[in-house]
């Protein structure tokens, strides 16, 4: 069993992606890691704080990988996983993503790019680009528990920050921040 969880940095990947593998007894992966870890990469970019990726030599061997294991994967991209059971996207609302990334302290460029990525709701949309049925949590202010309930019990919407009145706030910031 191959479980996707993705989202935009900052939404909880990880430690939703950790909680599901302990709970479930399989491997967890978080495909960043493995493509740093075996050098799956072209350069590293000063700006962004950020490695270029090789995608085609990291979808090959990620997916040679994932072939012979049940794992939970964590990832920005879902696209570069070949399979999937079931799909998972964390979504958080964009005005505590800035301030979670800002905390983190990434460069403002960074931290607007990804904001802006939540808003459009990108990772979703590559998601079911890929395939098709995901299951969207919006996890703002809910536990790694309350997540993890939602998901097993199949307790997905689709989220729409661009419909949210206090998004319109969020949006200003990154204008300004790109400025």
């Amino acid at each position: 069993m191959i479980i996707i969880v993705a989202g935009t940095p900052g939404t909880g990947k990880s430690t939703v992606a950790r909680a599901l593998a302990e709970r479930y007894g399989i491997c967890y992966l978080n495909v960043s890691e493995f493509a740093i870890s075996r050098r799956l990469y072209t350069d590293y970019d000063e700006e962004s704080r950020s490695y270029v990726i090789d995608e085609e030599r990291l979808v090959e061997e990620l997916n040679g990988y994932l072939s012979s294991r049940d794992c939970v994967v964590e990832t920005i991209y879902p696209s570069l996983v070949r399979r999937a059971d079931k799909v998972l996207v964390l979504r958080r609302h964009p005005k505590e993503l800035w301030e979670e990334l800002t905390r983190r302290g990434w460069p403002l460029a960074k931290v607007a790019e990804n904001v802006e990525a939540e808003v459009l709701g990108v990772v979703s949309q590559e998601a079911r680009e890929s395939f098709g049925e995901v299951c969207e949590i919006d996890v703002t202010g809910k536990s790694v528990e309350e997540v993890v309930e939602l998901f097993e019990k199949g307790v997905c919407k689709n989220v729409d920050w661009l419909s949210d009145p206090d998004v319109v706030e969020v949006l200003e910031l990154i204008q300004r921040s790109l400025k």
